[in-house]
C-alpha cells in the first residue's frame, strides 16, 4: 500500500482492457475516492479531471490528500456494454 502524507498530491492510475488484453477506452470513465467508512471524498469524470494517459486505456487523476487514514479508490468505466473497474488503495499520515 502507498503511503502519502496528508496534503501531498497522489497519481491514482487505472488501466482498462478488453478480455484480449488490449488496452481500450471506455466512453466515460469516473472515479470515486472513499474514506475508511466509505464515505464518498471527491468524485470526477473524464470532462472533470480524469485524464486519458498516451496508452489506450489508461487513466489517472492527481487528488491532493486532505484527511488521514485509509483511503480506498475506484475507477469505473463501460466497455462493449460492460460495466468494470479498477481498485486500488493507499494510507494517508498525518501532518
Amino acid at each position: 500500500m502507498t503511503h502519502v502524507t496528508q496534503g501531498d498530491t497522489i497519481r491514482l492510475n487505472a488501466s482498462f482492457e478488453t478480455f484480449a488484453g488490449v488496452g481500450s477506452d471506455p466512453l466515460t470513465t469516473t472515479l470515486y475516492v472513499y474514506d475508511e467508512q466509505r464515505n464518498t471524498l471527491t468524485s470526477a469524470t473524464t470532462t472533470g479531471g480524469v485524464t486519458n494517459g498516451s496508452t489506450n486505456g489508461q487513466f489517472y487523476y492527481d487528488y491532493t490528500t486532505v484527511n488521514a487514514g485509509v483511503h480506498f479508490y475506484e475507477f469505473i468505466g463501460s466497455l462493449s456494454g460492460k460495466t468494470i473497474s479498477d481498485k486500488g488503495a493507499f494510507y494517508v499520515t498525518w501532518a
